[in-house]
């Protein structure tokens, strides 16, 4: 069986830490769909993110957003699926987040819902030149309570990220997802939200079995897609959690790994 679907996390896979494509990618992409394999994007973008990168790479699919919690389509903007997080919760983790006075972003409807403009935000922004709607709320937990988000996002140094998702694990994890995108950022989804259920979930709707499909990722929000997916490759730069459970690893993003893993496993005349 010829692999038909492969999924692509962006940041640190697809794209660079300057936000470009290594133009033998953008060729690499361009060769896997001239040959019928099904090229789409799995991120913790929203959707209005992630479509730029995706009409750069010419991709006209489903793309999984939000860390699995939305697909929808390229370019059309049509949902497929979608999961939005309970409010109580939702406000809960948003007002230990702000008792802690750590800079947390809500995603209502594609717009970026804060408590209060910080440098933190202009760093948020520096990973998003497509620019994004802002509206900043008196009482952000209240927002949260009456209209479901699809994520939270929160922005603070590395060595803070890792014990505040912990504690956010402890004190939510049986409500909410938590996951690490970025060294810097921490997100948290609907409970059962994952980009490994979001690809099942696509690969039903368009036909395809498991082991047809190929993931590629290098984060903790990449393993269960890299787990699930018939093939899943871990960039050499990805974290080691990754590497561990991934069929194998490929070259890094700065040796452009996912133009080697097409060339090699996927258009090979001895490709499965």
């Amino acid at each position: 069986m010829r692999y038909q679907l492969l999924a692509l996390d962006l940041d640190g896979t697809v794209v660079n830490h300057d936000l470009t494509i290594d133009p033998r990618v953008n060729a690499a992409i361009a060769a896997a769909q001239a040959a019928g394999i099904i090229v789409t994007i799995a991120t913790g973008r929203m959707y209005g993110a992630a479509l730029p990168f995706a009409t750069a790479l010419n991709i006209q699919q489903p793309l999984i957003c939000y860390q699995g919690a939305v697909i929808r389509d390229a370019p059309s903007g049509h949902i497929r699926y979608a999961m939005t997080m309970p409010g109580a919760v939702t406000a809960e983790a948003v007002q230990m987040l702000l008792e802690r006075d750590i800079f947390v972003v809500a995603y209502i409807d594609e717009v970026l819902h804060i408590a209060q403009r910080r440098p933190e935000l202009d760093l948020y922004l520096s990973y998003h030149p497509e620019g994004a709607e802002v509206r900043l709320c008196d009482d952000l937990p209240a927002v949260v309570a009456a209209h479901p988000a699809t994520k939270l996002l929160f922005v603070a140094e590395p060595e803070i990220v890792g014990p505040t998702l912990a504690e956010l694990q402890r004190a939510v994890g049986d409500r909410l997802v938590t996951t690490r995108s970025h060294q810097l950022f921490g997100e948290l989804t609907a409970l059962g939200v994952s980009k490994g259920r979001a690809l099942a979930e696509l690969a039903q709707q368009l036909g395809i079995p498991q082991a047809a499909v190929v993931a590629i990722g290098d984060q903790e929000n990449d393993l269960e897609m890299v787990a699930w997916a018939g093939l899943g490759l871990a960039m050499g730069n990805a974290i080691p959690a990754l590497k561990a459970i991934a069929n194998q690893t490929i070259p890094s993003i700065e040796n452009a790994g996912v133009a080697w893993a097409i060339e090699q496993l996927l258009l090979a005349p001895d490709a499965q």
